[in-house]
């Protein structure tokens, strides 16, 4: 088992907001690391019942169950299927949803750049039904701006981030009265785009956001890290810790890198650290290094524990 790096300091509980349940023994390594580094709650986004179950009878009293929708499966079934999966989600000891909308699902099945926006009308009839419910939402719908330039270049079957983006404002404006968390610092780690998700954070109270994914927001923060520490520390109420760790694999240092890159990004002032493990989007180009923010054990309390223990306080 990994030893907790001495460069961390802080000691008191942590909450990850983003985590992926998949296979049953990669959930005990997850949650044995996981333990390693504070945490003591989790969201588990459950892409079975079965994980859900397992986890619930192992770990009780450790997670909050987020049901896994797939963002493809609305362009092939319809909206119908989703809202009774959400009329089901409370009896079968869910507490949330989540849905994987990325650009790579559309991509999937061939769908068309406009084909059942999450803003549009018929999607209007999801929100509503998990409105109805009182079930909060995990939504991912857009991705880094290295993917648009590697992954999506294919304009006949992908657009713009600019274009996805507004898209997930639509979700914001259009469901004001719903509670969201949306993943990956809202798709804008990137330095450029902070002024555009503060816009967001002024205009709308709606929605907080995850620090996951670990490659993703270490690599973006860690650009400018004046800057990345100013946005923290302004907009601190709205941030939830997650690290987008998928239990899937017994490689225990797919586990330790995550948790580690985060901490070291968040509580320390280490400059040009090479991120613990490969991102895959700068390998060619010289790797990924972490500037440390150095936020005060204040700011890291609401981060790490104290908003989403706030945003999900009738789940704990």
């Amino acid at each position: 088992m990994y030893r907790l790096d001495s460069r961390l300091h802080y000691s008191d509980p942590i909450f990850d907001t983003h985590t992926h349940g998949i296979d049953t023994d990669a959930l005990d390594l997850l949650v044995e690391i996981e333990k390693t580094y504070g945490i003591e709650k989790s969201i588990l986004i459950c892409h079975s019942l079965g994980i859900k179950d397992y986890a619930e009878e192992t770990y009780p009293s450790r997670f909050i169950y987020a049901k896994y929708f797939s963002g493809a499966f609305r362009f092939t079934h319809g909206v119908e299927p989703l809202l009774k999966e959400i009329s089901t989600l409370k009896e079968e000891g869910y507490h949330l949803a989540k849905m994987q909308s990325a650009p790579m699902m559309r991509g999937r099945v061939k769908a068309g750049l406009d084909d059942l926006r999450m803003d549009e009308d018929e999607m209007a009839r999801f929100f509503g039904a998990m409105k109805d419910e009182d079930i909060p939402f995990i939504l991912h719908l857009s991705d880094p701006d290295t993917y648009y330039a590697t992954k999506y270049t294919d304009k006949k079957q992908f657009s713009s981030k600019e274009r996805d983006l507004q898209e997930l404002e639509g979700v914001l404006k259009r469901h004001e009265d719903m509670k969201l968390q949306i993943a990956h610092f809202a798709a804008q780690p990137e330095i450029h785009r902070l002024d555009n998700l503060a816009r967001w954070f002024d205009t709308y109270s709606n929605f907080n956001i995850d620090t996951s994914s670990a490659r993703w927001i270490s690599r973006e923060l860690s650009k400018d890290p004046m800057i990345a520490r100013t946005f923290i520390m302004k907009y601190a109420d709205r941030l939830h810790f997650g690290t987008d760790c998928v239990a899937f694999t017994d490689d225990q240092s797919y586990y330790d890198g995550r948790h580690l890159a985060l901490r070291l990004l968040f509580e320390t002032e280490v400059r040009n650290e090479p991120l613990p493990f490969t991102d895959t989007d700068t390998v060619n180009t010289g790797g990924t290094f972490i500037n440390g923010l150095n936020l005060p054990k204040s700011i890291l309390d609401k981060i790490y524990w104290k908003n989403a223990m706030h945003f999900f306080s009738k789940f704990v």
